[in-house]
């Protein structure tokens, strides 16, 4: 019963949470404007990443929270519970997404590293593309903000448009930031894992992500205030 319980809970509340994240979606920016295919990459990754750890740290609460039950004895079940549960919570968190996707059964340990290392180059792959994006949208804004300081010079522009503008910036701008939060987290989970070249591939994307960081910032000091 524990196991089927085990196994059953985290599927359901993960697919529950993946229809939440995708009804969240935005096709628009802060400004109205549509999103371009870059900024729908960057926001598409980050909400996969979302999800993916969220659905570790439920994994981990179940998991963990039913062997503290049975840890704790017939008398203290509930607060052993609890206590497995925030551990396991913590610990999904922590880990979600790179060992999401190999933390799975194999027959042999020969396998297991296999798949490891497919796991790996594909999440080292996964992040080199949201550099791509990240980079493609700090370039799109920079252009945007450039022409909308021509056109408040030339008087053409308005306070609504002006803020509008820098609203859509900085939303992604906070989605760059965002990437590069979770790249430090993919890092992490890999050097612990011995995933050292990945790694190394995986801190050389977000020194581009936070190069593209700075320059939207920069970029955006120099709009004057609506």
């Amino acid at each position: 019963m524990l196991a089927a319980l085990a196994r059953a809970r985290p599927l359901a509340l993960a697919a529950a949470l993946a229809v939440a994240l995708s009804a969240c979606a935005s096709t628009h920016g802060a400004d109205g404007e549509p999103l371009s295919p870059a900024q729908r990459q960057l926001r598409e990754q980050n909400e996969r990443f979302t999800e993916t750890v969220a659905t570790g740290a439920i994994a981990g609460a179940v998991l963990l929270g039913l062997i503290g039950a049975l840890a704790a004895g017939p008398n203290n079940r509930g607060e052993g519970a609890l206590v497995g549960a925030a551990a396991g919570a913590a610990l999904g968190a922590a880990a979600g997404h790179y060992i999401a996707k190999r933390n799975q059964r194999f027959a042999s340990r020969e396998e297991a590293a296999a798949a490891r290392i497919a796991a790996a180059k594909e999440e080292a792959a996964e992040q080199e593309a949201a550099a791509q994006a990240a980079q493609a949208v700090a370039a799109e804004n920079r252009a945007k903000l450039a022409r909308l300081e021509a056109r408040i010079r030339a008087g053409e522009a308005n306070a609504a448009q002006l803020a509008r503008s820098r609203r859509a910036a900085e939303e992604d701008l906070a989605a760059i930031d965002t990437a590069i939060e979770n790249n430090r987290r993919v890092e992490a989970a890999m050097r612990a894992d011995g995933a050292t070249r990945e790694a190394d591939r995986v801190a050389a994307s977000r020194q581009r992500m936070e190069e593209s960081a700075r320059e939207l910032r920069e970029a955006l000091a120099r709009v004057p205030a609506a």
